[in-house]
């Protein structure tokens, strides 16, 4: 729970730091990836060189992760992060619970399932919002939203898959030389370059490079808290339970929007809250009955 609460704070952060700092998202990938390096304060925790095959298949689930973090990024530009979160949570949750029960053959309880079904069923509950009307809306972010998805769950399961025979902080650091290189690779594309360029000369402000790098520490405490969730049990359910995320990204987004509208807007009509109550209400029951029940 600690892991999606930073999460949220990361995602708020990372509408702002769009909104506000760095515009495109690309220059903005760029810099996570970048800063990703920092993960070598964890080498006194656990490092070891892994096989060749394990290499490649750390840097791959890094390459993955950032790579859907563009697309993420790029989604969230186009709409507010309560209308994005949702969609990649719940399709993210969904492909990892059938790439699990394929490839590693982790086998669920009837517990289990009812549980992750009412979490992913809450979380698709908290996406369809009536605001949705705007078809222009939905196909400018549904699109890169999907992508972010797919990107993530495919990251994550190579994650599970590398935490079966290797320790946690191992595979986390080796990870993040995967996300250093994909970002290194958005500098080969000449319009990238020149966003990346460009939305440097932002961070010459102490206070912009500040922000980042302060949003950037709770998302990768977040992360790794999430991922060592992981590591001890089925990605799926874990991933399942993103639908708190989106509470505390709806409280939070709600309070700055009545504080600082001009940096975050939530709609807090009475429809609208009574359909995220319904949604959030779907997702406890189902970590009740993960919790008191599951497997």
């Amino acid at each position: 729970m600690f892991g999606y609460f930073l999460q949220a704070v990361s995602v708020l952060g990372d509408k702002i730091i769009l909104k506000k700092i760095l515009p495109r998202p690309s220059s903005y990938a760029f810099w996570q990836g970048i800063l990703s390096l920092g993960a070598v304060i964890f080498i006194p925790f656990g490092f070891s060189f892994l096989s060749a095959e394990k290499i490649f298949i750390s840097f791959l689930a890094g390459a993955f992760w950032l790579y859907g973090l563009f697309f993420f990024f790029t989604a969230l530009r186009k709409a507010d992060a309560s209308n994005v979160l949702p969609v990649v949570l719940s399709f993210t949750a969904i492909l990892i619970f059938t790439m699990e029960g394929f490839f590693l053959r982790h086998q669920f309880s009837s517990a289990d399932l009812i549980a992750g079904v009412l979490m992913v069923s809450g979380s698709i509950a908290l996406s369809l919002e009536h605001r949705w009307g705007h078809g222009r809306k939905i196909r400018g972010f549904i699109v890169p939203a999907i992508a972010a998805a797919f990107l993530f769950a495919f990251s994550t399961f190579l994650m599970k898959y590398l935490f079966l025979n290797e320790s946690f902080f191992n595979v986390f650091i080796w990870s993040r030389g995967g996300l250093f290189l994909a970002g290194l690779s958005f500098a080969l594309s000449s319009d990238f370059r020149n966003e990346i360029i460009a939305g440097s000369k932002s961070l010459k402000r102490p206070r912009a490079s500040a922000s980042i790098v302060i949003n950037k520490i709770f998302g990768a405490l977040g992360a790794l808290s999430i991922f060592f969730a992981i590591s001890r049990g089925p990605a799926a359910l874990v991933n399942a339970l993103q639908g708190l995320q989106y509470a505390f990204l709806f409280l939070i987004g709600a309070s700055l929007s009545l504080w600082l509208p001009s940096l975050i807007e939530e709609s807090l009509s009475p429809k609208a809250i009574m359909q995220k109550i319904f949604g959030m209400f779907m997702v406890s029951l189902g970590i009740f009955i993960l919790y008191f029940y599951g497997n």
